[in-house]
């Protein structure tokens, strides 16, 4: 028997591929809690160890708690996970997989829960192992801790969908309510809009907003018979880019293009690790490359005194 577990988890990485964090389900934010903490077990990459259907994945309670609980809740993790290690074993998944196919399956195949060693241990099912195991591509990566904050299934559940797209290099995401409904794992719920509106959309991007380095905003569109709401539009950016932002909130295109039509910032930053040969020699690669690099992952344009306003002189914030 082979089990993964024990040890500390603040900086563990959370890997899923993105068919994974696009798929559809329902689940409380404590099953959430767990079966992330548990996914941050796994390594990933593809040259790690074998993971086989065999394979079981142990937290503890405290490890857990230390996480997502504060002082004055954490007496009730023991109980909350008990509870929730029980009901995730009932929850299934849907996948959406090419020429519309769906895989429909369960997340995990095992749990075990030891009062005695207040730890559980989670086997994943064998249609979920290659959503979580040797990923080469196309995937959706964080570290746990940055969903600490978060106390609600659809504020994660937003989070992941970020990074997701952030990750594809879309900044803007428009999406029919119903759809949003099904990816969030409401659907059927909330057919009013404003409760769909006040008690899943609105609750996720504050808290989101409040508590991760990534800012959502949102527009709804009206359309069809009678103009109802159908529609939404998700706009989200990292916070170090709150500079570079329009009125409105939402991350500046024209701004974005400025830096990288910057003759310094090309000098500065043309050796930069994350483009391409053909970027690092071509000037309109360079700058094609540089607008999905700057907005991904702002955090590595580090060089003392090379903000990015720095390339914008004529830009007042």
């Amino acid at each position: 028997m082979n089990i993964i577990g024990i040890q500390k988890m603040e900086s563990n990485l959370v890997v899923q591929a993105n068919e994974l964090v696009l798929a559809t389900y329902t689940m409380t934010t404590k099953e959430k809690q767990l079966l992330l903490s548990c996914i941050s077990r796994i390594d990933s990459r593809p040259d790690a160890g074998t993971i086989t259907k065999q394979t079981k994945f142990t937290v503890t309670v405290e490890e857990v708690a230390k996480i997502f609980y504060n002082d004055s809740t954490k007496k009730n993790a023991f109980r909350d996970l008990e509870q929730a290690s029980k009901r995730l074993f009932d929850r299934d998944v849907m996948i959406a997989l090419d020429n519309d196919k769906k895989l429909h399956t369960r997340f995990v195949s095992g749990v075990l829960y030891d009062p005695n060693g207040e730890q559980i241990t989670l086997t994943f099912s064998e249609d979920i192992l290659p959503y979580l195991t040797q990923l080469k591509a196309n995937f959706t990566k964080y570290k746990l801790m940055e969903i600490s904050e978060l106390s609600s299934i659809h504020s994660i559940r937003l989070y992941e969908l970020v990074i997701c797209w952030i990750g594809q290099y879309q900044y803007s995401k428009i999406m029919d309510l119903d759809d949003f409904r099904y990816i969030m794992g409401v659907a059927g719920k909330y057919k009013q809009f404003g409760q769909l509106r006040e008690r899943v959309i609105e609750t996720a991007i504050q808290e989101v907003n409040e508590s991760t380095n990534y800012k959502v905003s949102v527009e709804y569109h009206k359309r069809g018979k009678g103009k109802a709401f159908k529609e939404l539009t998700l706009k989200f950016h990292k916070k170090t880019l709150d500079k570079l932002t329009s009125e409105d909130g939402t991350l500046s295109q024209a701004t974005i293009q400025s830096i990288v039509d910057n003759l310094q910032f090309m000098k500065d930053y043309n050796t930069h690790p994350s483009l391409s040969y053909d970027g690092k020699m071509n000037n309109d690669a360079f700058k094609r490359e540089m607008i999905n690099i700057i907005q991904r992952e702002p955090e590595s344009f580090n060089k003392p005194n090379k903000a990015f306003e720095s390339y914008l002189p004529k830009l007042k914030y």
